[in-house]
């Protein structure tokens, strides 16, 4: 049974969604099992995936958790070979797992940049790459989908973070690319483009000497900009990632669907 009982939309289904520990990959994981779904939470840190899967178990949720970087070929074939031994198929795949280190962009390293195109480009194509035995079934029988979680800032970039900006354009693209390698297996392959949304990666700071969160007048900046007056949750994003995993969204393809109150173009410089 799922957490306070199954809506049934995902009943049957096998999910895998990466970077579940916290933030909006928890959310997702958390609006899929709401479904009915048996999730498959994978996360870099072992502790927090684990307690996450504990969460979702113990409101009665099938759920399996797998540590691993998404970064690494060989951890993601692990995590859904794993996956596919627990629940006996897989169905879904949420690629949500990303991370930021942001910089202006005449100040950063080859590090900085490699390591924002290893998490948030190269893993959505390990993850990709790692599922294509299960999704790519010529008979056709089972609808599968697959829902990468992009950025408006890969569709307007946006300043201090260049290298992110670019990952995530590479994502839309790669959505693109494998929605139309993949529909003749009855795959979709859809994106969805927050806009600003709190998280302990973008909340306000109160110190400014920490990595994470943003300084709290960007914020003020942000806020006053979002034509519904409000940040976005993870919920909100999983609302949106559940659509595009439902049977409802079956005729969809390719497509980005940018989750962001209104806001659009975030020229705002944290």
């Amino acid at each position: 049974m799922a957490p306070g009982g199954s809506t049934g939309e995902f009943d049957g289904r096998v999910a895998i969604v990466t970077g579940a520990a916290r933030g909006i990959g928890l959310a997702i994981a958390r609006r899929l099992a709401a479904g009915g779904a048996a999730v498959c939470l994978t996360d870099l840190d072992d502790d927090a995936v684990q307690a996450a899967q504990r969460e979702l178990a113990d409101a009665g949720a099938r759920a399996f958790a797998v540590s691993g970087s998404v970064a690494d070929p060989d951890d993601c074939r692990a995590a859904v070979e794993a996956a596919a031994a627990e629940f006996g198929d897989l169905h879904i795949l949420v690629n949500n797992a990303g991370l930021t280190d942001d910089v202006m962009l005449h100040r950063m390293t080859d590090a900085q940049w490699n390591l924002v195109q290893d998490v948030n480009l190269r893993g959505t194509f390990n993850m990709l790459r790692a599922v294509a035995p299960w999704f790519r079934d010529r008979e056709r029988k089972v609808a599968r989908r697959v829902v990468n979680v992009g950025s408006a800032a890969g569709i307007y970039g946006t300043v201090g973070n260049a290298n992110y900006s670019a990952a995530k354009a590479g994502v839309l693209a790669l959505t693109r690319s494998a929605a139309r390698e993949w529909a003749p297996f009855n795959v979709t392959v859809n994106a969805v483009a927050p806009g600003y949304v709190q998280t302990r990666l973008t909340a306000p700071r109160s110190d400014p000497k920490e990595r994470l969160g943003f300084p709290p007048e960007a914020v003020e900046a942000i806020l006053a900009k979002i034509p519904v007056g409000r940040a976005g949750t993870p919920d909100d994003i999983a609302h949106a990632v559940a659509f595009l995993c439902s049977p409802l969204s079956g005729y969809i393809t390719g497509e980005t669907l940018e989750v962001n109150g209104g806001l659009g173009d975030l020229q705002i410089a944290v």
